[in-house]
């Protein structure tokens, strides 16, 4: 990440002053960029339509309170992803009394153990299973790197960590699901 905004950034930057001014044109724009992924990224964590436009929205009046704040030196996308992650996890929070990861025997595996390929026998209904095995913050960060292709930098911005403790949390999310996965198939296996 730069210490200075990017052209694109400086753009968006000044698309986003537009929009908070009034500008319909530049509000709209900003809608159209940003409510898809981010809806998305909500209703695969909070897994409720309601709450995940309830999310959503509340994320958008905050950007539009907190517009001066943004600095131009991240992406849009990425800062709104930010706004919205925590949203989602603040929902989740209130709901789930086991929220802060545990560290369990998984941490000391070592990282060949860790060769992460969805299995062709594995469905979407499984895998979407599997992910419920994970610790909230891993499962956030798996989604985002899964279904937004965000690198761990830019999940790192959207949740308030350092890239080296998001590299960690996605090494340990993606060994539970691999280990959920054999586990699940070798069950599968032994059914029949």
């Amino acid at each position: 990440m730069s210490l200075f905004p990017s052209k694109q950034h400086r753009i968006e930057q000044a698309l986003l002053k537009r929009a908070v001014a009034g500008n319909s044109q530049a509000s709209k724009e900003i809608i159209r960029l940003l409510s898809s992924p981010a809806y998305s990224l909500a209703w695969k964590m909070l897994r409720n339509k309601e709450d995940a436009e309830d999310a959503v929205q509340e994320a958008f009046i905050r950007l539009w309170k907190n517009a001066e704040s943004f600095s131009g030196k991240s992406a849009l996308f990425t800062y709104f992803y930010a706004i919205v992650s925590n949203l989602c996890l603040d929902r989740l929070k209130k709901g789930s009394k086991q929220f802060f990861e545990e560290f369990d025997e998984l941490e000391h595996c070592s990282i060949e153990s860790v060769d992460f390929e969805i299995m062709p026998s594995i469905n979407p209904e499984g895998i979407k299973k599997a992910m419920d095995i994970l610790s909230i913050k891993q499962r956030m960060a798996m989604l985002m790197w899964a279904y937004q292709d965000m690198t761990a930098e830019q999940i790192g911005l959207s949740m308030g960590m350092n890239k080296n403790s998001v590299d960690q949390l996605l090494y340990r999310a993606k060994l539970k699901l691999k280990l959920e996965l054999e586990k699940r198939k070798s069950e599968s296996h032994e059914i029949k």
